[in-house]
């Protein structure tokens, strides 16, 4: 059918169950530019990608192989690197799902930081049966734009979503923010910062880790004011990336700087000892993450969004309510509660939501 996205499945090998994977969970939960009809881990095959996730059935089948995926979907399109590794490299044994996917004439998506398309044997096979290479992050890689100010003329309402730690789910909580405020009927566009919303169909979006550390903020400036001018949004959301005091990936500094958003939500997994991957590295206190916050955009958080990853069931709301309590900050469970409480309370700080609603 015209205008209908092209299917797609997911490489997650060995990973899907991880935070690795957090491009595959973006995707399984939301995409507009791809069908997404399957997910290869041959750890999890049979399940369904939607309940590992979070529970919740999605119809979406993880596979064993490529070849298994395809015999129920033969008119898939592309096959997605669904991992974020550390040091964005392939993992070993994906090389050849990507040679066999290519060999079909089979498109190969890729948001590592290691170009699929510059190498040597895999470009040659996509010569040869005219399979697409799309590297999200050499979109951006060349792209030069310096501040202008252009900012200040951004009248829409400012929301950044930063994190304690990286693949916490800060793009997860921002999106399901941007789309309740839509459905109540607040014009809102969401401005994504990472190769995962590129994938998800965000039309406003760069890969903030691909642009030449200069040029962020004025490619972030350029983002926000064409989205703001462009579509005449009343809200602008904008996840961080990396986490503020992340040793390795720091991140959100620029975003918040910049924008100095007039609603910072701070995405926290509470469970979460050391950052992910860095056992080395302990979790700040929360309230180090708060002081900074406030230190750089003049405001504490609005509101903390919980990540219950390693929590029991009947630990979720007791940790919640204790977080609230300590910090007197509004504390909710995205993925369990919604977030209609933290609008709630925007529209009561900010009433110039409701006008023309």
């Amino acid at each position: 059918m015209a205008g209908e996205a092209p299917e797609a499945v997911i490489l997650a090998e060995g990973l899907y169950a991880t935070t690795d994977a957090k491009t595959a969970h973006g995707l399984v939960r939301k995409s507009s530019k791809y069908r997404i009809v399957g997910v290869i881990d041959s750890k999890l095959a049979g399940r369904d990608a939607g309940e590992v996730l979070d529970r919740v059935r999605r119809g979406i089948r993880i596979y064993a192989s490529l070849e298994e995926a395809l015999r129920e979907h033969p008119d898939v399109k592309y096959l997605i690197i669904g991992v974020a590794t550390t040091g964005g490299k392939l993992p070993p044994g994906y090389r050849a799902v990507v040679k066999e996917a290519l060999r079909r004439g089979i498109g190969v998506v890729s948001g590592l930081h290691e170009f699929l398309s510059d190498d040597p044997e895999l470009a040659a096979i996509a010569r040869e049966t005219g399979a697409e290479i799309i590297d999200v992050r050499k979109i951006y890689y060349s792209t030069r734009i310096h501040y202008t100010g252009r900012i200040r003329e951004v009248k829409a309402l400012k929301v950044v979503v930063v994190g304690t730690d990286s693949a916490v789910g800060k793009r997860t909580t921002a999106i399901m923010l941007a789309d309740e405020l839509n459905r109540r009927g607040m014009k809102t566009v969401f401005v994504g910062t990472g190769q995962t919303a590129w994938m998800q169909g965000a039309k406003y979006v760069f890969v903030l880790d691909s642009v030449v550390n200069d040029f962020i903020p004025g490619v972030l400036e350029d983002t926000v004011w064409r989205a703001y001018v462009e579509e005449k949004p009343k809200v602008i959301v904008v996840p961080g990336q990396g986490s503020p005091l992340h040793p390795v990936f720091p991140g959100s500094f620029e975003i918040l700087n910049l924008l100095k958003p007039e609603v910072t939500l701070l995405q926290h997994a509470p469970a979460r000892k050391h950052f992910d991957g860095f056992p080395e590295f302990p979790m700040p206190p929360l309230e180090k993450f708060i002081k900074l916050i406030e230190l750089l955009t003049d405001k504490p958080p609005f509101a903390i969004t919980l990540n219950t990853e390693g929590l029991d069931e009947g630990e979720v709301e007791k940790v919640k309510e204790a977080i609230e309590r300590e910090y007197g900050i509004p504390t909710v469970v995205p993925l369990r509660e919604g977030l209609g409480r933290v609008i709630d309370l925007m529209l009561r700080t900010y009433p110039q939501l409701l006008e023309s609603v």
